[in-house]
């Protein structure tokens, strides 16, 4: 059991709340591979995702290395690529890709 505290800041935004909190440790969200995978694995362990599929048992262990109650797959699955960070550098498209991957999970988790 994840104790409260640790997301009590989010649960004092409106968007989230202890309901919308309680939705985002019920998601199960994909993190993907490669570094974009680590950015989205870690930023949806910190937010209190309950479960991640991520491409790489190097990504489980930096998502559980935020949270290690986190429930972690790894699925070798790799997601579709993003085309509308194309134009940045390499590395920055990277981060960029897995903060969107991350924030697109939790806004379908508080949405269900």
């Amino acid at each position: 059991m994840r104790p409260a505290r640790r997301y009590s800041r989010q649960t004092k935004l409106a968007a989230v709340g202890q309901a919308g909190q309680a939705r985002i440790a019920a998601a199960v969200a994909s993190a993907g591979d490669g570094l974009a995978g680590w950015v989205a694995a870690r930023y949806l362990a910190g937010a209190g995702v309950g479960e991640l599929r991520v491409g790489s048992e190097a990504i489980a262990r930096a998502a559980r290395a935020v949270d290690d109650s986190v429930r972690v797959e790894v699925a070798g699955e790799r997601l579709a690529e993003d085309e509308r960070f194309s134009g940045l550098d390499p590395a920055a498209r990277e981060v960029a890709v897995g903060a969107h991957r991350a924030v697109v999970a939790l806004m379908r988790a508080l949405r269900s």
